[in-house]
C-alpha cells in the first residue's frame, strides 16, 4: 500500500523496520506468520510530529480510538489499504503523543501480536504461560516489560508483555504480545 505522499518517508522507513523486526523475532525464536500482528506502532518526541502524522494518517483512513492512557493520547487509525508486513495485512496503526520520554529514533517502534487466552484463563496464568511457553527472560539480550494499559470504558483485561533487545543502539524496535486483538477490545 502507499501511504500519502506527505508520509513517505515512513514508507521508506518500513522495510528496514521490518527487517528489525524479524531479527527480534528470531531473537525471540518466534515465527510471525503463527501470530496474528494486530496493529504497528509509531513513536514521536514532539507533540507537533505527532500532530502532522496524524493529519496525515487520517487522509489513509480513518480514527478507530482516541483514548487516553497512562496520561497521554493514543490514536488507532484503520487504514483504508492494509499495509504489507512480515508476510501479513496491517490495517492499523497506533499514534501514542509523546510524554516524558525521548525515543532513540521518530519512526516505526512496535508491533503487537495476539497469542489468545485459553479458555478460562485469567490474567496471571496467561502472563505465567507466555513467560514459561518462550522463556524470553532468560535470554541476556532481550528485556521483558509486563503492563497492563487500559483506556476508559474498556472491560476487557489486556495485558501485554513488551520484548526488546537489552541494546538498543542497533535495534530499537519491540514487539508486544496481548491476549486479545485491539479491534476485540474496542468492541467490546
Amino acid at each position: 500500500m502507499k501511504l500519502n505522499e506527505n508520509l513517505l518517508m515512513l514508507e521508506k522507513e518500513l522495510e528496514d523496520f521490518e527487517r528489525k523486526i524479524q531479527e527480534l523475532a528470531n531473537m525471540m525464536v518466534i515465527n510471525l506468520s503463527d501470530y496474528e500482528i494486530d496493529h504497528i506502532a509509531l513513536r514521536a518526541n514532539s507533540e507537533q510530529k505527532a500532530k502532522n502524522w496524524l493529519t496525515h494518517l487520517v487522509k489513509c483512513g480513518r480514527i478507530l480510538s482516541d483514548n487516553i492512557i497512562n496520561g497521554r493520547s493514543i490514536y488507532l487509525i484503520q487504514l483504508e489499504k492494509p499495509l504489507a508486513f512480515a508476510g501479513q495485512f496491517v490495517d492499523v496503526i497506533e499514534l501514542p503523543f509523546p510524554k516524558n520520554k525521548q525515543y532513540s529514533q521518530e519512526t516505526w517502534e512496535h508491533i503487537e501480536i495476539v497469542v489468545p487466552f485459553l479458555a478460562d484463563e485469567q490474567t496471571e496464568a496467561w502472563i505465567e504461560r507466555i513467560n514459561k511457553q518462550f522463556l524470553w527472560q532468560r535470554l541476556s539480550k532481550l528485556t521483558t516489560k509486563v503492563s497492563e494499559p487500559k483506556a476508559e470504558g474498556e472491560r476487557l483485561a489486556n495485558p501485554s508483555i513488551a520484548v526488546s533487545f537489552v541494546d538498543k543502539s542497533e535495534n530499537y524496535t519491540c514487539i508486544k504480545v496481548h491476549p486479545y486483538s485491539i479491534k476485540k477490545i474496542l468492541e467490546v
